[in-house]
């Protein structure tokens, strides 16, 4: 890799196109990985790390690198930084500095010999920002290989801004842009790709980081390793990311993502997937808007919610997936492996997922399901159009479908709801195709009802949950 690289790299961004519901346009985005010879990381690519060790949650390896600036203000343009040990950065920006950067290459070589300390601290990312500096990247290329993440962002009051700028990476846990311990970090038109094992483009740690994307591409081919990881807050606006075995969002535990104008494919486990790693937490929330989400995966859902309670805004949002299946939430997780879902036999100590959608504005197509008592609210309201029903496994599942009067429910097969609200009380919003809905009589939101059997346009019927056909 050289400066050429940057050059080569330069691309006109384009601003997604505004999806409105049940419609959609297109645009071609260059890939950022097209102009890399993916070929002679192979190697680098294929190496896992080993989470199962103890975790060190305080600082045992320093921050260091050849270029270490601390307590100044500096401006730095075409310049060459390099460097080859393990557990170094590169560029260090620390004890209040400011430094501007331009038209340069950071080039990073190194193994991370201690997995927690990289991820929670930025030991080995080629370039580290902490303890309350500020710095500004802009038209540079960021390369980075053997698992080092291309910058780090640490600490409250620390602000890393990256510009117009070109990111690459290879090996396990290669983050692009990566915050953590209340740091930020901002990038604006950036062209990413990361061929390695959990190494995600965007991303935040633990403690919080704070992480703004905009008018950005992205590129992810290695297990885990999404466009967007949650911990903290992510917000992100115009962005075009394809994750080949990973969802396109992780967000652990109670954390914000908000994504607008955004066109992400996911080709593994699930679109958008949130869970929580410890015991089961009130309070994560996604915003989708105007954006398409395309999900490759046979068996993956659009939304996944595992050990959860989250609650998801879709407004004038396309969802497409292989599966025929909208959202799922169930008595599970992820694990360490990040390339399937863990149950009860990899821990017994989990707790069913709730999650409450609000869909606006939206065409969406597939099904609801929850598994082992997990609970799926869905509203749909202003306009939108569903296809698709509910289906319960493994235990007690409860589902609430509500429909204002602009909205309607194409159903294809039958249903058995908990709650159910329509703002149309002639319920000419619900097409049944010839099944029938069945409601709980004993839910105090179906008072409305009044035990009822009523016939839908269609053929089929709205029934108390005790009336079977004959």
């Amino acid at each position: 890799m050289d400066q050429m690289y940057s050059v080569k790299m330069q691309l006109l961004m384009v601003t997604v196109l505004l999806w409105v519901a049940c419609g959609n346009g297109s645009v071609t985005i260059n890939d950022p990985s097209d102009y890399v010879d993916l070929s002679s990381d192979i190697m680098d690519n294929s190496r896992l790390m080993d989470w199962n060790i103890s975790a060190t949650l305080y600082q045992t390896i320093a921050v260091k690198g050849p270029y270490y600036f601390s307590e100044t203000e500096q401006a730095i343009e075409h310049r060459t930084f390099a460097a080859t040990a393990n557990d170094t950065s590169v560029v260090v920006v620390t004890k209040d500095s400011a430094v501007n950067v331009s038209n340069s290459l950071i080039l990073k070589y190194g193994y991370a010999s201690n997995i927690y300390q990289s991820s929670f601290y930025g030991v080995n990312a080629a370039v580290n920002v902490a303890n309350g500096s500020s710095a500004t990247f802009n038209k540079v290329n960021i390369t980075t290989h053997n698992g080092s993440a291309n910058l780090y962002s640490y600490g409250s009051g620390t602000y890393a801004i990256v510009e117009d700028s070109d990111l690459y990476s290879s090996g396990p846990v290669s983050h692009g842009l990566y915050a953590g311990g209340y740091g930020t970090v901002t990038g604006r038109n950036i062209r990413h790709y990361s061929g390695g094992y959990r190494s995600s483009a965007f991303s935040g740690d633990s403690p919080a980081g704070y992480v703004y994307i905009y008018d950005s591409v992205a590129h992810t081919a290695g297990i885990g390793s999404a466009i967007f990881y949650a911990l903290g807050e992510i917000h992100a606006q115009n962005v075009v990311g394809h994750a080949e075995q990973s969802p396109v969002l992780f967000m652990d535990g109670v954390q914000t993502a908000e994504l607008e104008k955004v066109d992400l494919t996911a080709g593994l486990l699930a679109g958008i997937l949130l869970f929580s790693s410890s015991e089961r937490e009130t309070g994560a929330y996604v915003n989708l808007t105007n954006s398409k989400l395309t999900v490759l995966a046979e068996t993956a859902p659009g939304l996944w919610f595992g050990n959860i309670i989250a609650s998801v805004d879709l407004l004038s949002v396309e969802i497409d997936t292989a599966s025929g299946v909208l959202v799922v939430a169930n008595y599970s997780q992820v694990t360490q492996d990040f390339n399937y879902y863990g149950g009860y036999p990899d821990n017994n100590d989990l707790s069913p997922a709730e999650v409450d959608i609000h869909v606006s504005e939206s065409c969406l197509d597939g099904d609801l399901v929850a598994y082992n008592g997990s609970s799926i609210s869905w509203t749909l309201s202003q306009y939108s159009f569903w296809t698709g029903s509910v289906k319960s496994g493994y235990g007690n599942s409860s589902f609430g479908v509500y429909l204002d009067k602009t909205s309607k429910w194409i159903l294809t097969h039958d249903a058995f709801l908990t709650n159910f609200t329509n703002d149309d009380p002639g319920l000419s919003n619900v097409i049944s195709n010839g099944h029938n809905i069945y409601y709980d009589t004993a839910s105090a939101s179906n008072v409305w009802l009044r035990n009822k059997t009523i016939q839908l346009s269609g053929g089929g019927r709205l029934a108390p949950s005790t009336w079977r056909e004959a």
